[in-house]
């Protein structure tokens, strides 16, 4: 049942600070974007930060260091802890797909999914769920929400309903008039999958799959690869419904990379061990049309490295979020131990050491230079925010949840 949550609530002390900090019904102009941030550190599931990020200099970069509390919650939600995997979003809207009864508890409702609204009225609604997510990858296309994994491929349409009750739906179909719903398998395993991107209607997907075991004569005797694996890129074709192959080759990038129509490229962090905090492109032109002759696009590696090298701060996890316009921001999760005068210091008094984790937020915007080459151009700024202790270690140990909606 589709349900909203607004306006006052039942007097719930140790949840308050978990309340929206304007009135429910607040809104902005539709085309203020923002960051925004989402942390387990809430008793009962998630919490969803706001951000609000630097303009971009023109030129000469910053490198602001000083360590700041992130901003109060403008939301929380109920979720399990510790799978940020399982948060999507699309249009204006975050969706928690937890499995509702993960740990077995069959006293929790399996049949919903919050859906936050973080731009409009900054409520809760409640989404079909009875869905499990193996491994998910979600993507957008219009106001559906996408969701790839080791079982299947399936779409959850996220346009506004009206009336807004799943019961008094005209059709009388109810629950099922609203729902996840299949899509075309793909031609590959979930498990290979290695970048992605959406391009146009088009969803790009490169994959690496290891070779298969070799059955010696015996017919007995399996022999696994020496660890080649077979590159190939596919397509599909999201008004069509339709998979296409595009050849026998893989992005070069490390996850979701993201099309930027003034370089008409695709734009995402580097794959290749050597190049790890890089930039990389390809042209979009060439993805679409397969290379050519069999043969990848060609692609260019960025000129600077994005990821913090500071010593003191070891890399936890990243994830690139593109804000439109050729501009960026990496949000880069790091953990700070022991070490430095401090850490003497404390030895020397007797003290705890601290220890926490920190992230790292740079915004840039990306060009060509002179030579054609990909460059940020000296627009870095970095800023750097304390994550909650509240946190879980499960929640860390993945990649930092942030979306610009």
């Amino acid at each position: 049942m589709l349900a909203e949550q607004g306006g006052t609530r039942m007097p719930r002390p140790k949840r308050r600070r978990c309340e929206p900090d304007g009135p429910p019904t607040a809104a902005r102009p539709p085309e203020e974007r923002r960051l925004y941030l989402i942390l387990d550190d809430y008793p009962w599931g998630y919490s969803i930060r706001e951000m609000n990020l630097p303009p971009l200099p023109a030129s000469s970069a910053s490198g602001e260091r000083r360590r700041l509390p992130l901003p109060p919650p403008v939301i929380c939600f109920e979720a399990p802890r510790g799978y940020p995997q399982y948060i999507a979003a699309a249009g204006t809207a975050i969706v928690a797909t937890h499995r509702r009864d993960l740990f077995g508890d069959v006293s929790v409702p399996a049949g919903f999914l919050p859906i936050v609204d973080v731009r409009w009225r900054r409520g809760v609604t409640f989404g079909p769920g009875e869905v499990y997510h193996n491994m998910p990858i979600f993507l957008t296309a219009g106001d559906a929400l996408l969701s790839l994994d080791t079982c299947s491929f399936r779409t959850l349409p996220l346009a506004p309903l009206w009336p807004a009750r799943l019961e008094h739906r005209p059709d009388g179909g109810g629950a099922a008039a609203w729902s996840w719903r299949e899509l075309p398998r793909p031609p590959f395993d979930r498990i290979d999958v290695t970048s992605y991107a959406m391009v146009g209607r088009s969803i790009v997907f490169s994959t690496e799959r290891e070779a298969e075991p070799t059955l010696l004569p015996d017919g007995r005797t399996l022999v696994r690869g020496d660890g080649e694996t077979f590159p190939a890129t596919f397509a599909f074709d999201t008004a069509a419904l339709a998979w296409e192959r595009r050849g026998e080759w893989a992005m070069p990038f490390a996850g979701r990379a993201h099309f930027v129509s003034s370089l008409q490229a695709i734009v995402g962090l580097s794959r290749d061990p050597d190049t790890s905090g890089h930039l990389c492109c390809c042209a979009a032109a060439g993805v679409e049309a397969g290379g050519g002759g069999g043969l990848p696009p060609a692609w260019k590696l960025g000129k600077e490295k994005l990821l913090s090298e500071d010593p003191a701060e070891a890399h936890v996890g990243a994830t690139l979020v593109y804000m439109g316009r050729n501009e960026f921001c990496l949000v880069q999760c790091v953990f700070i131990g022991d070490g430095g005068d401090d850490a003497d210091r404390a030895e020397e008094l007797e003290e705890p050491r601290r220890r926490c984790h920190v992230y790292r937020l740079t915004t840039f915007s990306v060009s060509y230079d002179d030579n054609g080459d990909l460059t940020t151009g000296g627009t870095c700024q970095v800023q750097c925010y304390e994550v909650p202790g509240e946190t879980t270690d499960k929640f860390l140990r993945r990649d930092p949840v942030a979306f610009w909606l």
